[in-house]
């Protein structure tokens, strides 16, 4: 007989967290969200980091996924105040020389910029690819082991006489050398939005990342929130009220309890102790077996979680500005986001030294300009900029150091820059990890996505459908399959797992 399931606590108020919520309180429970943080929002928070009146996205900024994953598609947070914007520029790849590669919705628009056998290239694998678009997001998201997905991509694409399979499996590097016919230019900027994974161009497994974010560029944009990211957590948070979940915050769990091998609730730090039948968590790999007493899993699958290898940090940068940033190209100057690495032996070089322990000289960053297409960012005739680089979580250097070397490199690109600077904001991987504990070593994946069991079996062979061997805790987040981004599918997965277990109704919609 089962025991019925009245207290369910989610430990984090990530995005994951709150769509679990809204699904397990849609079927019929009354969850608890659980917040180490003063404020909802994990990775996709939003807030005023240097002056009044700037809003700037904390980690999460331009996400495509969120608009293409039929987690996110199937809550209509638009009905609960959700606004997009989609950039008809997506991103822009600035070279040295001053001029740039960009990446518009329209397909013909970037074959023109690539120019030449490039955008011939393009337009070839593009034709075969985005008829398959949604399918390849579907495939890619579904839960382990997926079936319907792979049969119909892989059909669809065996008709087109290529193996896109193989070709994304390998480095985003060769796939792009095999698309535009050696063209380097064009592989460096496409190999740019592999830098979103933290993988070096080189390194197996890049290619879907890279490709698969261009592909989105062109079927799905790579949209913004209007007013930031936190407007995407305020919608979680009404749909989650208004189908009865409740998030408390500052409330930092310190262990999951079990009592005779079964799950009895969680602690927190203040020692104050919450019963719950069952626990969905959303932490990353290691803080989570930190959580759990010795022994409450399989001896295998804790030491799988204690070595959870964790890749470079994010050091990020926001900066209040008096205008827009003086690009010497003139394609970044309407990108909502920009690449700056220039060549691809230098996005290459910049990304084996963050790999191997090194601030890399010439840093590869991530740029969002999110107030050229949403003007709520910031005060009339002002702008946001968004920054990042990957570096070691650990290294020898000072903070300000690492500033400096990400600042040269934005001048490098855009002479005059530190002109238009009226405020800065400053978080290293080390403050990342003091704000969200979940994030180790700055590391917003969750764990490193290189072709090995932590991208295929996110974190443990057992873990993929979201179930423990400990009965009653259940699993979302970045490390769990399918890892990072804001697509919700973990949370979704874990959420339906638990309502399963119990014999309780998943919610679904038409959409689901």
């Amino acid at each position: 007989m089962l025991t019925p399931v009245t207290r369910v606590v989610v430990i984090g108020a990530g995005h994951n967290g709150l769509v679990a919520a809204v699904h397990l309180a849609a079927g019929g429970l009354s969850p608890l969200v659980l917040e180490q943080a003063p404020r909802p929002g994990g990775a996709t928070r939003s807030a005023a980091r240097t002056l009044p009146g700037f809003v700037h996205d904390d980690h999460a900024a331009f996400v495509p996924m969120a608009v293409a994953s039929p987690a996110m598609r199937e809550l209509r947070l638009e009905d609960d105040g959700l606004r997009w914007v989609t950039p008809s520029m997506v991103m822009a790849h600035p070279f040295e020389d001053g001029t740039a590669i960009a990446l518009h919705r329209d397909v013909g628009a970037t074959a023109a910029s690539l120019g030449g056998r490039a955008g011939s290239g393009w337009e070839r694998a593009m034709g075969q690819l985005l008829p398959h678009a949604t399918t390849l997001v579907e495939t890619i998201l579904a839960p382990l082991p997926p079936v319907a997905g792979p049969l119909r991509l892989g059909g669809a694409l065996r008709r087109d006489g290529l193996d896109w399979a193989r070709r994304m499996l390998g480095s985003i590097e060769a796939l792009g050398l095999e698309i535009f016919a050696g063209d380097r230019r064009a592989t460096a900027w496409l190999s740019g939005s592999a830098q979103h994974s933290g993988l070096p161009p080189s390194t197996a497994g890049s290619g879907a990342f890279g490709l698969v974010l261009q592909v989105l560029g062109h079927s799905h944009g790579w949209p913004v929130p209007v007013g930031g990211m936190g407007s995407l957590v305020d919608a979680l948070l009404a749909r989650g009220a208004r189908e009865g979940s409740r998030v408390r915050c500052d409330a930092r769990v310190e262990r999951i309890i079990t009592r005779g091998g079964r799950l009895t609730g969680v602690r927190l730090v203040s020692g104050e102790e919450i019963a719950a039948d069952a626990v969905i968590s959303t932490l990353s790999a290691g803080p989570l077996v930190g959580m759990l007493e010795p022994g409450a899993l399989p001896a295998r699958l804790e030491r799988r979680l204690r070595s959870w290898r964790y890749g470079t940090g994010a050091f990020k940068l926001d900066y209040a500005l008096s205008g827009p940033v003086p690009w010497t190209a003139a394609e970044p100057r309407e990108a909502a986001v920009v690449h700056v690495a220039g060549a691809l032996g230098a996005l290459e070089a910049a990304a084996q030294d963050g790999t191997h322990g090194e601030v890399p000289e010439r840093p590869a960053l991530v740029v969002g300009q999110q107030s050229l297409v949403d003007p709520s960012r910031a005060p009339a005739g002002h702008h946001t900029l968004y920054v990042y680089a990957h570096v070691p979580s650990r290294y020898a250097m000072g903070d300000e150091d690492v500033a400096a070397r990400i600042e040269a490199q934005l001048e490098r690109f855009a002479p005059g820059f530190a002109a238009a600077v009226l405020g800065r904001s400053l978080r290293a991987p080390h403050q990342t990890e003091v704000e969200n504990p979940s994030m180790v070593g700055g590391d917003l994946g969750g764990g490193t996505m290189e072709l090995d069991q932590q991208l295929v079996f996110r974190p443990a062979p057992e873990l993929v459908r979201y179930r423990t061997p400990l009965k009653g805790l259940y699993v979302a987040g970045a490390s769990i399959h399918p890892g990072g981004a804001v697509h919700g599918m973990s949370g979704r997965g874990a959420a339906r797992a638990l309502l399963h277990d119990r014999r309780l109704r998943p919610w679904r919609t038409r959409a689901g």
